[in-house]
């Protein structure tokens, strides 16, 4: 019964969301159930974890996932551990995906895409912007093989979630990225700054001992 609910939910569910996978994966996992329902079950939360939005819940998922040897002897594992990655799909690698879906999986969203076509766009849009500091969007529209219009709104979307770093210059038409470790590397500059500082003032003091110190830690 429960994993008939489990399924109805992942029928029913516009989102396919996290807590739909978690259950398929719990349930992977079940003794009382044979190796090859517990392999289909691990299979259906591989697909929703991929189709699921971009972003650091799907993230973990998609890690546990990997973690687990099972996930390997899919005929999509590839696609699965590029999407853990963080790298760029490729169309090759969907369009092999794409057959191990259901119907109710394939539907089309407003937005004329399908499930996913939007989960791979926003996801090669978060690689993109760990590889690149600006884009021209028309050069990002093609990378993402979608219109300069839908490039343009997935980006304004995912930056107002707050599920990538940076903004749009509209009147050159470039996408600006933020690294997300900026704010920490930052930090780490006022820190080492610091460090220096309390250093010059030691020297000052006690020239001898710390150019000693210095030299020993071979700094």
């Amino acid at each position: 019964a429960f994993v008939s609910r489990v399924w109805f939910s992942d029928v029913c569910s516009s989102d396919l969301s996290s807590g739909i996978n978690a259950e398929y994966g719990e349930l992977s996992l079940e003794p009382l159930l044979s190796s090859a329902e517990q392999s289909e079950l691990l299979r259906h939360s591989i697909l929703c974890a991929i189709i699921a939005p971009a972003g650091l819940q799907r993230s973990r998922i998609l890690s546990s996932l990997c973690k687990d040897e099972r996930s390997q002897h899919f005929l999509f594992s590839g696609m699965l551990n590029n999407t853990q990655l963080g790298h760029l799909i490729t169309h090759e690698q969907v369009s092999l995906f794409e057959k191990e879906l259901e119907e109710h999986q394939l539907e089309r969203l407003p937005s004329e895409m399908s499930i996913l076509e939007a989960a791979v766009m926003e996801h090669n849009l978060l690689a993109i912007s760990h590889i690149y500091i600006s884009i021209k969007l028309n050069n990002l529209a093609h990378i993402l093989r979608v219109t300069l219009l839908q490039a343009e709104k997935v980006v304004g979307k995912m930056i107002s979630e707050q599920r990538i770093s940076g903004h749009v210059d509209q009147i050159q038409g470039v996408v600006f990225f933020q690294s997300a470790t900026q704010p920490w590397d930052d930090h780490m500059n006022v820190v080492c700054n610091k460090v220096n500082n309390v250093i010059d003032v030691m020297l000052q003091c006690e020239p001898a001992f710390i150019k000693e110190r210095l030299q020993r830690y071979k700094c």
